[in-house]
């Protein structure tokens, strides 16, 4: 059995590596983006099958569907199915998108109005769905497919030395290439409930998603859960905070930006000009989780009172190391995070 001891071990290192490939997906072609692979293959003259009659199986490609949506962002909220009658909070911004096609010349209303059925049918008949006014995975996904940053589409970089920067104050990701900015993109971001985690990450896979996540998704290596930038069949909340902390871009802009970045690629995420200074430090305790205990970690490393890397949750360890410094800077021994303990760890707050 000893003699043979080499050989599992090295099978089960061989085993580990094989497991921690990430996938990355080969190109699919997406009928309801057809303007933007035209746009992105005229140079190769490239030849786009008829958008009624493509033989695409989702199912071959797809990490992870709409159906998942619970167990991988328990946060997420799918788009609902409105029908004529009901009321919903998604109407008005519904609305304002038929409004501004010159649909709809109603109230922006939560109500579900034979006005606003009778606009939604003419964008479903536009837009070559089933014409039932029923707002429904199909409406959704054509809603989210209508809005782009212009140019849509930009060559790719020459470069593979890409890396991606998050402005949360305004709202902006940038791609930079070489160093130098490449292009910027409108994004939405976290809720105040649900803030997008601040730092400096890595895109660890790259997913095709489907429904509220728009077409695709691209994961980064934030270590207190699934956050990641992806599309978004809700356009109207981009350039807002909306939501439960990943990051929203127009479908057709992640496409784009998903053909240019590759698992590495490093993430920026920037929350304004004072990083070390806030008006709203929440207090920290053992359970707490996010972004604030990630940043209080990284100071306690930074004073050599945690070996550690920093993982964005308060456990008994970032809890005795809170206890010790505020010992040593004659606090109240309490082992929680706020107020004076703040201002120790250089992270101050205004009052």
């Amino acid at each position: 059995m000893r003699r043979h001891l080499p050989f599992f071990l090295l099978l089960a290192l061989l085993l580990l590596i094989i497991w921690d490939i990430p996938f990355v997906p080969k190109e699919i072609y997406e009928p309801h983006l057809e303007s933007l692979y035209a746009a992105d293959h005229e140079e190769e003259n490239a030849v786009l099958p008829d958008a009624q009659t493509a033989d695409v199986n989702p199912a071959d490609n797809l990490i992870v569907s709409p159906l998942h949506l619970a167990s991988f962002c328990p946060y997420c909220e799918a788009e609902p199915i409105i029908k004529p009658g009901d009321s919903s909070d998604d109407l008005p911004g519904i609305l304002e998108f038929l409004k501004d096609r010159g649909y709809y010349k109603g109230e922006l209303t939560s109500h579900y109005t034979d006005e606003a059925v009778a606009a939604v049918k003419t964008f479903q008949l536009d837009n070559k769905l089933t014409v039932d006014g029923i707002i429904g995975a199909q409406t959704w996904q054509a809603i989210g497919s209508s809005f782009a940053t212009l140019p849509m589409a930009k060559a790719k970089p020459e470069t593979d030395n890409l890396s991606i920067f998050v402005d949360l104050w305004q709202r902006q990701l940038t791609v930079f290439a070489d160093g130098v900015p490449y292009k910027t993109y409108p994004i939405a971001i976290g809720k105040a409930s649900t803030p997008t985690p601040v730092g400096q990450w890595k895109i660890t896979g790259k997913l095709y998603m489907g429904g509220a996540f728009g077409p695709r998704f691209l994961s980064l290596n934030v270590p207190w859960g699934n956050y990641g930038i992806h599309g978004t069949n809700r356009p109207n909340s981009i350039s807002t905070a909306a939501s439960a902390g990943c990051i929203r871009m127009y479908n057709p802009d992640i496409l784009e930006l998903f053909s240019w970045v590759s698992v590495g690629t490093p993430v920026t995420i920037y929350n304004g000009p004072y990083p070390k200074a806030s008006f709203d430090k929440p207090t920290l305790q053992v359970g707490s989780v996010g972004s604030a205990v990630y940043e209080v970690q990284q100071a306690l490393k930074d004073m050599g009172y945690i070996t550690f890397n920093p993982d964005g949750v308060f456990g008994s360890g970032t809890q005795n190391a809170i206890k010790k410094l505020q010992e040593d800077y004659n606090l109240p021994v309490t082992g929680v995070v706020s107020g004076k303990t703040y201002d120790v760890l250089g992270l101050y707050v205004f009052d």
